[in-house]
């Protein structure tokens, strides 16, 4: 099963940063010649378009995407994965995430609401967020966020070799 492991967030934001290291630690580990290893930190309609572009034979079966996102009620440092439901907001959430990618915002929901609505992501699509501490410019994560990108990168191993992320 091709497997594309995709980041997505912004550099040197501190624990904003986190998916960027998970990608790395990744990249050191042998995943097999069926998974691809890419920050997708760039406009989601490029992303989309990227996606299209593949032939066939290079075409996803399964996507991993890693984001540090804020949810209410989660501590630091923690780790949640999910399937992407594929349930996608309104027309009027739709052109507000295509506006504010166009302007620069580069986001996981953006992301997941503008590829699924172009039908772009393939069958499979796994979420792993990692709930960020602090926000503010520099390249050190938190010591939670830090904990967190272990904990998340042998989630993402789990998620490659076997389709399941363990608890």
């Amino acid at each position: 099963m091709r497997t594309l492991v995709g980041s997505i967030g912004y550099r040197n934001l501190r624990d904003h940063s986190a998916p960027f290291e998970v990608l790395d630690e990744l990249a050191r580990t042998d995943l097999g010649p069926d998974v691809v290893i890419e920050d997708i930190s760039y406009n989601p309609v490029a992303v989309v378009q990227w996606l299209e572009s593949l032939d066939d034979a290079a075409r996803f079966s399964r996507m991993v995407l890693v984001a540090s996102v804020e949810r209410a009620g989660r501590a630091p440092g923690v780790v949640t994965v999910r399937e992407w439901d594929r349930v996608l907001p309104s027309d009027e959430a739709i052109q507000q995430a295509i506006t504010e990618a166009v302007t620069g915002i580069i986001a996981l929901d953006n992301t997941l609401v503008i590829a699924g609505y172009f039908r772009a992501l393939p069958p499979h699509v796994s979420i792993v967020e990692i709930q960020p501490l602090e926000h503010s410019f520099g390249a050190e994560l938190s010591a939670p966020v830090r904990q967190g990108v272990s904990q998340a990168v042998a989630r993402i191993r789990d998620l490659t070799m076997t389709g399941e992320a363990t608890a």
